[in-house]
């Protein structure tokens, strides 16, 4: 459940890039493709904090974050660090090189989306300065804990339990 295919992410980009489009519209155009809803929201929400990780280095001399949170069924919250989303890690290398060589414009409209690149602007926009800030992880509220904890995430049946019961 948790591996997503480097095309699906680029897929998820393009859409996620196309100028200023509701959220809905993207959810829809995703779920085309993406394998289950969990794969659109976690397509959705992660893109843009990926490019939002790439970005901030480039905004101000800011400290980013390396966990993000999410609420578990029993309603407390949860840090993990980002390599348990595998969607992150691929995700910041394509942003990477977007940044490096273009599309700019496909860079800003998925950056935009950041939870994190939302904080900084704030930030900026209220006068206060990113020297030396520190930002904190995205807070994922579609997405729950249990998917990333390993204590409670269901185990994958193998694909010989599937074959032979």
């Amino acid at each position: 459940m948790l591996n997503v295919s480097t095309e699906d992410i680029q897929r998820a980009i393009s859409q996620l890039g196309e100028g200023d489009r509701r959220d809905l519209e993207i959810e829809i155009a995703i779920g085309r493709f993406a394998s289950d809803k969990m794969t659109v929201r976690r397509l959705v929400d992660w893109i843009p904090e990926a490019f939002g990780y790439v970005l901030l280095p480039h905004v101000g001399d800011v400290t980013l974050p390396t966990t993000f949170s999410a609420r578990a069924s029993d309603g407390t919250w949860k840090d993990f660090p980002f390599d348990r989303e595998p969607i992150f890690g691929e995700t910041v290398k394509i942003a990477a090189a977007i940044y490096r060589d273009g599309p700019r414009t496909v860079f800003s409209n998925v950056a935009k989306r950041s939870s994190m690149v939302g904080a900084a602007n704030k930030a900026l926009n209220d006068g206060q300065s990113l020297a030396g800030a520190t930002m904190s992880g995205p807070a994922m509220i579609g997405i729950p804990a249990e998917i990333y904890d390993a204590k409670t995430r269901p185990a994958a049946t193998s694909f010989w339990k599937k074959l032979v019961g």
